[in-house]
């Protein structure tokens, strides 16, 4: 049974005097603190499983500096990949005011995200006061704040042409397949809405009998795979939903469970001649479908290596890679 996973609550202890330490690169709001079970920190920013918007690492800490035996707080950013890791910078901060605010570095290498992650660091020198921010990924894109205050990244694009309302199965694919769409792996795709839903429509080939969708319906463009997120694959004869179940970081690194999603309803599949299509059904997708709407939305082809996406270098586990879909009037 699918089931909804949030990032794993923490408890402050009951030290009167407490470090709160706010690392924030991210263009988001600020979110929930995440705080270590045995040490009196609380973390503002970024929070565990959030994503970075620039390759800088700021910090900014309010300290009790009465608690700071050498008035000063060291932090290490590292890299995680698996059970590796690797020290990208180190800083000692001096603290004399409350207020703490500092430049660590920068990260190479971007993205970051997937199973690769950053792990944020604190101790407190002259004593066993330290914590851990992770895992932050790092997803440098540009974008736009909507008329409602949400940021929205400017990635590539493809169109879904608008489909009358009523309009499925046979009629839908062979308005989509006289499209040109756009081609993935040397197999062509096109995209179409109405009010029922999403349409998918995929020609598959020797050398792509199969696609996978990925759909970001926060369009996020994060780091990491969430609840959120959906997937699609469609074969020859068949079409089915993945989606995250559960996520987790351990010493062994970051590790992503999946799950199933949707029905024969929900993800109906419609074969005609060389052609499927696939309709996701809008209720299912939680999604309200309007004119000039946009979703998170990337294509890997089957059978043709990790090259062959869209956007190209798209990678299926860091939607911050993906492009997008926009639903046409």
């Amino acid at each position: 049974m699918d089931r909804q996973i949030n990032p794993p609550k923490s408890r402050l202890s009951s030290f009167v005097s407490t470090l709160a330490l706010s690392l924030s690169l991210s263009a988001l709001p600020a979110l929930p603190a995440l705080a270590q079970d045995d040490a009196p920190v609380v973390v503002t920013s970024p929070s565990s499983w959030s994503t970075l918007r620039s390759d800088s690492v700021l910090v900014s800490a309010q300290v009790d500096t009465a608690r700071l035996p050498k008035g000063s707080i060291d932090f290490k950013v590292v890299r995680r990949s698996g059970a590796r890791s690797s020290v990208l910078f180190s800083k000692s901060v001096r603290a004399e005011d409350a207020a703490v605010d500092a430049f660590l570095g920068r990260v190479k290498g971007a993205p970051v995200g997937g199973g690769d992650f950053l792990s944020i660091e604190w101790s407190v020198p002259g004593s066993d006061l330290k914590g851990v921010v992770e895992p932050v990924g790092v997803a440098v894109l540009s974008g736009t704040v909507s008329p409602d205050n949400k940021w929205v990244p400017s990635v590539p694009h493809v169109s879904a042409v608008r489909l009358k309302d009523g309009l499925s199965g046979d009629g839908a694919a062979d308005a989509l397949a006289a499209l040109r769409g756009f081609s993935v792996g040397g197999a062509n795709f096109a995209a179409g809405w109405n009010a029922s839903g999403l349409f998918l429509h995929f020609t598959p080939t020797s050398s792509v009998p199969a696609a996978e969708f990925a759909l970001d319906l926060k369009y996020g463009a994060n780091a990491f795979t969430a609840w959120a997120d959906k997937f699609v694959v469609v074969g020859a004869d068949s079409a089915y939903g993945m989606r995250v179940s559960k996520r987790s970081v351990d010493k062994d690194g970051l590790k992503v469970e999946e799950s199933s999603w949707g029905d024969a309803k929900s993800i109906a599949l419609t074969e005609t001649g060389a052609g499927r299509l696939v309709m996701l059904d809008w209720s299912e997708l939680g999604v309200l479908p309007f004119d000039g709407r946009n979703i998170g939305f990337a294509v890997f082809a089957k059978g043709q290596g990790k090259g062959a996406a869209y956007p190209s270098g798209a990678a299926r586990s860091i939607p911050g890679t993906w492009g997008g879909i926009s639903l046409a009037k």
